[in-house]
């Protein structure tokens, strides 16, 4: 599944285990697309979405259910 982002976030960066990184932040901006996986959870998230641009801040992301419905759409 795909979804596209409809609300800007601002989010910690993590690091390659999974830990934040102390004071770095980075956008995942409105219009961005992301695809679903449900077989990942490097953090223990609900939800793990892969990026599918070049440009993310973010190579991945793992949240809550309630926030994906409140930040993304499902364009697929």
């Amino acid at each position: 599944m795909r979804y596209k982002c409809i609300k800007e976030m601002c989010l910690p960066k993590c690091d390659g285990d999974g830990f934040e990184i102390p004071n770095e932040y980075g956008f995942v901006t409105v219009g961005s697309i992301w695809e679903r996986d449900d077989r990942t959870s490097f953090i223990g998230g609900d939800v793990h979405l892969d990026s599918l641009n070049d440009d993310s801040d973010f190579g991945w992301l793992e949240m809550p259910l309630e926030e994906l419905k409140e930040n993304f759409v499902l364009i697929e």
